[in-house]
């Protein structure tokens, strides 16, 4: 066997680990999304233009006035609790009734996964996701050196028969699976919502295989149309409420650089995810806590989130219609009835990846589909696109730069056939 050559020097003495760890592909597109000349459609950036900046200034000039002994402070590794009361109340308008014992406050969405790989993944372990899935969740599970095993989704959301049948051979070969990640509402990348129904049987099963949920809602409150579905977590409360771990953050209601993310569980899982706290990062940024408890203290904030729907439905809006008008025959997408993203699948034989650097070229960016996929050789011929960040000129604009690339890659394809 052929000694493996490496430039770099250090390479003898990194851990197994870091050989599971893969860069995301959202993240190294972000850059794009910094040049005003790039039409992104890649990463799911909040609109945080539309926060009044003036509130915001009067909220970071009374912590400092008033209590910088507390906010500039370290504070326990379960979080600040005067936020927790916030964020309970921030849960219950969709239907989740909990205390401040049940919740420990993370920094960010993407900490709260990688806490729960850490305390849940041995290498070699089982988790199971929906397919395509969350890439940062992917690559959290990745790096602890999970088995993932992706159940196919469509319209409704994961397909529980599918996801019944996986457990059923699981338990034949006596492996456990440790969790199911689902990303509940509006799922990242897919936009699907997972239906009353499944919601169900997916509770079902995992009573019945004596497993845990990780119901991931960062995008429930931004709904622009329909009737909202109770939280896997709420139907979890109506019985022995053991069975869902429940984790968002306020990267999507308020803005990702406060970097903030919360997990309820029951009492002992949240020991252990204190623990990986204190290991990682001792606490979240007080001053960060203590700006967003000011935030929710003021009743506007719900303002806010009406301002966000309606800036987010116009251009969701503005993209299904630029995709129904441009692209060409043998192209799908979802139809998301709220978040950040539309799901593209084009023909078969296209390769979204190859689509991208023409893209690129023509100042668009989006993210290929196989990064979202825990396969090899999945999702090749589709993308996500996100709608939340651009106008909707520029949409409209970026829609139909694709489409024109896409049109010539299938004129291409069909002259050599």
């Amino acid at each position: 066997m052929s000694k493996k050559i490496t430039f770099d020097y250090w390479d003898h003495l990194y851990s197994n680990r870091t050989g599971h760890m893969v860069s995301s592909e959202i993240r190294d597109l972000l850059s794009l999304s910094a040049r005003p000349d790039i039409i992104s459609f890649s990463g799911g950036y909040p609109e945080v233009r539309a926060l009044n900046s003036e509130r915001l200034e009067r909220y970071a000039r009374k912590i400092i006035k008033t209590d910088s002994e507390i906010s500039l402070q370290y504070c326990g590794s379960d979080g600040y609790y005067p936020l927790k009361t916030k964020l309970i109340e921030v849960m219950k308008l969709e239907g989740i009734d909990v205390v401040e014992e049940d919740m420990i406050i993370t920094a960010g969405g993407q900490h709260a996964l990688d806490l729960l790989a850490k305390i849940f993944v041995n290498p070699g372990d089982t988790v199971i996701t929906e397919s395509p899935s969350y890439t940062g969740a992917l690559n959290s599970f990745k790096s602890y050196e999970a088995n993932i095993i992706g159940i196919p989704v469509d319209d409704d959301g994961m397909i529980t028969s599918i996801l019944e049948e996986k457990l059923k051979e699981l338990a034949k070969k006596k492996i456990k699976a440790k969790f199911i990640y689902i990303v509940s509402n509006f799922s990242n990348p897919s936009g699907v919502t997972l239906s009353l129904e499944r919601r169900k049987k997916v509770l079902e099963l995992a009573k019945e295989y004596k497993t845990v949920i990780l119901e991931d809602n960062p995008y429930g409150m931004l709904r622009f149309e329909g009737k909202s579905v109770p939280t896997i977590k709420e139907l979890d409360s109506k019985d022995d409420g053991h069975n869902v771990i429940y984790l968002s953050t306020l990267s999507k209601l308020l803005a990702p650089g406060f970097r903030i993310g919360w997990i309820v569980a029951p009492y002992p899982i949240l020991e252990k995810l204190v623990l990986g706290i204190q290991s990682s990062v001792l606490c979240v940024s007080t001053f960060s806590q203590r700006f967003a408890c000011e935030y929710f203290s003021d009743p506007l904030w719900r303002d806010n989130i009406v301002k966000f729907i309606d800036i987010y439905h116009k251009r969701r809006d503005t993209m299904l219609n630029a995709l129904e008008n441009y692209l060409p025959p043998g192209s799908e997408w979802s139809r998301p009835k709220g978040g950040f993203f539309i799901w593209l699948k084009l023909p078969e034989y296209l390769d979204t990846r190859k689509i991208l650097a023409d893209a690129v070229r023509n100042k668009v960016a989006f993210v290929p589909g196989s990064g979202f996929y825990p396969e090899n050789g999945r999702g090749l011929n589709e993308a996500r696109l996100a709608f939340s960040t651009e106008s909707t000129e520029r949409i409209e604009l970026g829609i139909k730069t694709l489409a024109d690339i896409v049109k010539e890659k299938i004129k291409l394809y069909k002259s050599f056939k």
